[in-house]
């Protein structure tokens, strides 16, 4: 599987509880923690994570996978493709389920298409969800205006949630106002 979108979507999570609700062992390696700086060593560790899964019956979930999985049409050097290859090799052939998360599925190898069984993307906040995460995160009701707010995410709430407990008490139009500033720090269009 591939779960890809903004960054604080759930993509993680989500893996997560999906490998509970399989009763599966969780093993999660962030494309970053496997790259390595010395010729081959990358390729062992990607095989290394695929196969110790294997023999703890781990659902492997790849975190940031894009850094693994680039286009290789834009390789400069052998060893980024080789790294793209064992890691498609793998894919091909590991037995269990596993998920690769990125916040860029536009920059992975067209090869990675046919691997993943299900392509699942993650989206911003709707308008009716905002009242959810409200809900699930602040025990008084949303002001008004909330659903005026575009381009929150699940992680947008929890962070704002955070700040509210170390500041203390949390009025709504105060709770609003940081969810406002969350929304205004992000690139991009609309929701």
């Amino acid at each position: 599987m591939i779960f890809w979108g903004p960054p604080g979507t759930g993509k993680t999570l989500l893996a997560k509880a999906i490998a509970t609700a399989l009763g599966a062992a969780i093993t999660v390696v962030s494309g970053p923690e496997l790259k390595s700086k010395w010729v081959g060593e990358s390729e062992q560790n990607i095989a290394r994570a695929f196969s110790e899964a294997r023999a703890d019956g781990a659902m492997l979930i790849f975190d940031e996978a894009d850094s693994l999985l680039a286009d290789r049409r834009g390789a400069e050097r052998s060893w980024e493709v080789s790294q793209v290859n064992e890691m498609l090799t793998w894919m091909e052939s590991h037995p269990l389920p596993f998920v690769c998360t990125t916040n860029f599925a536009e920059n992975l190898d067209p090869a990675t298409q046919r691997r993943f069984t299900f392509r699942i993307r993650f989206d911003f906040l709707s308008a009716d969800q905002l009242a959810l995460a409200w809900a699930a995160h602040f025990p008084c009701p949303p002001p008004a205006g909330l659903s005026a707010l575009e381009r929150l995410a699940l992680g947008d709430f929890a962070n704002v949630a955070r700040r509210m407990r170390t500041l203390g008490e949390a009025y709504p139009q105060e709770i609003l106002r940081e969810l406002t500033r969350e929304a205004a720090s992000k690139v991009g269009a609309g929701r």
